[in-house]
């Protein structure tokens, strides 16, 4: 079970995204992983297997614009020219994303049964947006290690100087220019700075799938969406009230969102359970595999039992 050049798929959706994933195991208790940036599906290389033993159908989607999933360009961003106003987003909001994911588990997949939908990084974002917009089809849902748009928390933490890329990615064509060849050198800051061990982090794989014509790109159109993430996100509290699933807040022990991982929950969702990853900093299923699954499943089993 450890063979992942033999889970591969790609799908190709209505929504215009082909779009590459891994699968493993089988049945209708579906788990989701949803990457972050600066990674792809193979961040969780290290726990498909292990999730797929424990008895979950797991599907880890490139999402849209990263790895092997092709990346479309409908989000403009923010003009760098102070006389024009901004131009507004579409495409890489997290709300259009979750459509592609949606459509790979219940229309190319088959699959009826609700999932647990986990994501890590900007994967939580996308999965707290496939939740709001699909609850029916959410059983349980997982985020973590970053800030959910439409939150008090990112207000906050948005123009927090650790975060300096949030604001630096919304600006067209710039971060293009100034990362294009620079690609590993950019990315392993984040990779080091985050990190509690580094070192497990696939360097060579994210910086060779992230110099990859438009990948960079695609990566800063998820930031540029930010704002247009946060009003739907309001949108959707506003007209249905906070999540009720089961939904799981994770941070590494090691991590600057071990403060807010709770609250910011809290404000999305009314069920909600956090757990800190022993020896881990941010980037929790590489410096930790075996720590990320067991809490995943101890908490999924909770949740079956209530």
């Amino acid at each position: 079970m450890n063979n992942l050049a033999e889970m591969t798929g790609t799908a190709l959706l209505e929504t215009g995204v082909r779009m590459h994933y891994y699968e493993a195991g089988a049945g209708d208790d579906v788990l989701v992983l949803l990457h972050g940036w600066p990674e792809t599906s193979w961040q969780w290389r290290h726990v498909i297997p292990l999730f797929a033993d424990a008895g979950y159908h797991v599907v880890a989607p490139d999402y849209r614009g990263a790895g092997n999933t092709s990346r479309p360009r409908l989000d403009l961003g923010r003009a760098v020219d102070p006389r024009v106003e901004d131009l507004p987003s579409g495409g890489y909001t997290k709300r259009a994303m979750a459509e592609d994911i949606h459509q790979l588990l219940h229309d190319h997949l088959g699959l009826t049964a609700p999932a647990f939908v986990l994501g890590h990084d900007l994967g939580g974002q996308l999965a707290t947006a496939y939740a709001l917009r699909y609850p029916g089809d959410t059983r349980a849902m997982g985020y973590g290690e970053a800030p959910l748009p439409g939150t008090e928390v990112h207000d906050r933490m948005k123009n927090d100087p650790t975060l300096f890329h949030f604001a630096f990615h919304t600006i067209l064509d710039l971060p293009e220019a100034l990362t294009a060849g620079r690609e590993r050198w950019y990315l392993q800051h984040f990779y080091d700075k985050l990190g509690f061990r580094p070192t497990a982090v696939d360097t060579d794989h994210f910086a060779t799938a992230y110099a990859e014509p438009g990948a960079m790109r695609a990566g800063f159109d998820l930031y540029r969406a930010f704002e247009q993430d946060a009003a739907d996100t309001r949108a959707a509290l506003a007209a249905n009230g906070r999540l009720t699933m089961p939904v799981l807040g994770l941070y590494g022990q090691v991590s600057l969102f071990s403060a807010v991982t709770e609250e910011m929950g809290r404000e999305v969702a009314e069920n909600v359970t956090v757990e800190s990853v022993p020896r881990s900093g941010h980037w929790i299923a590489e410096e930790n595999p075996e720590a990320l699954v067991e809490i995943v499943t101890r908490f999924d089993r909770a949740t079956k039992e209530q």
